[in-house]
């Protein structure tokens, strides 16, 4: 399955970066925390074969529907259901932070990733702004709006015992500390600073209070112009991290 060249050119920030560190001999990859599969999809093209795994069965029946030339798996990170070595590649795109364990996600991703396969990690990094962190905020005031109990019409209250995960944010050491000894770290990224999580922000309001159509071209303008932020490398200022790691 061959990649078009303006392929490329649907990848903002974080993605663009990964997708760029993916070898394209890697297949298969494995995209843990897939979603609804866009991301999986592209990996599949790049190297010819992806698989995606999500706790989510909307997302992923969704998913097997629209791309059909992937295979889509439930489960979570912390016990994958695939043989020792079993791929070439694997991506952790924003999912650590999400997780349950993340220490044991690592483990198991070691475990199903040949040696001399790759890693490809970004999470939110411990930066300047990591407390405007969009999730963490938008969570906050759906929890506050449940415990005004406002009333719903046609019954119940809005947001009733809304309740979420905090989304965690890494040091740089703190997560080759994690990664441990199965994995050699190959390169590090840093980028974003403030506006990477202010246009974050707004891209998840829409989500929340409007409708959605695309994906990927809903919010175009907006990803572009955190993809510049994300572009600049801020050091341990920094929002995000990223890893480039090869199995030992």
């Amino acid at each position: 399955m061959s990649t078009p060249v303006s392929f490329r050119e649907h990848l903002f920030d974080r993605y663009k970066l990964l997708f760029d560190w993916l070898p394209a001999e890697a297949a298969p990859v494995l995209d843990v925390g897939c979603g609804n599969g866009i991301y999986t999809q592209h990996l599949a093209r790049k190297c010819g074969a992806a698989v995606g795994v999500d706790h989510n069965q909307k997302n992923l029946a969704w998913a097997k529907r629209e791309f059909p030339f992937c295979e889509f798996v439930l489960s979570n990170g912390e016990s994958l259901p695939f043989d020792d070595a079993a791929f070439g590649a694997v991506m952790l795109t924003e999912v650590l932070e999400h997780t349950r364990d993340d220490r044991q996600t690592l483990r198991e991703i070691a475990r199903v990733t040949k040696p001399g396969g790759t890693l490809l990690l970004s999470t939110p990094h411990r930066g300047l702004f990591a407390g405007l962190d969009p999730d963490n905020t938008l969570n906050m005031l759906f929890t506050r709006l449940s415990n005004l109990r406002i009333p719903k019409p046609g019954g119940g209250r809005f947001y009733e015992n809304f309740k979420f995960d905090w989304h965690r944010h890494y040091g740089e050491e703190e997560l080759r500390d994690l990664l441990g000894d199965n994995w050699r770290v190959e390169e590090v990224a840093f980028g974003g600073l403030l506006l990477y999580p202010l246009l974050y922000g707004v891209e998840n309001l829409i989500d929340s209070f409007g409708s959605t159509r695309s994906y990927w071209q809903d919010y175009r303008v907006l990803r572009r112009v955190r993809g510049l932020d994300f572009d600049l490398n801020f050091g341990k200022l920094s929002y995000n991290i990223a890893f480039r790691c090869v199995r030992v």
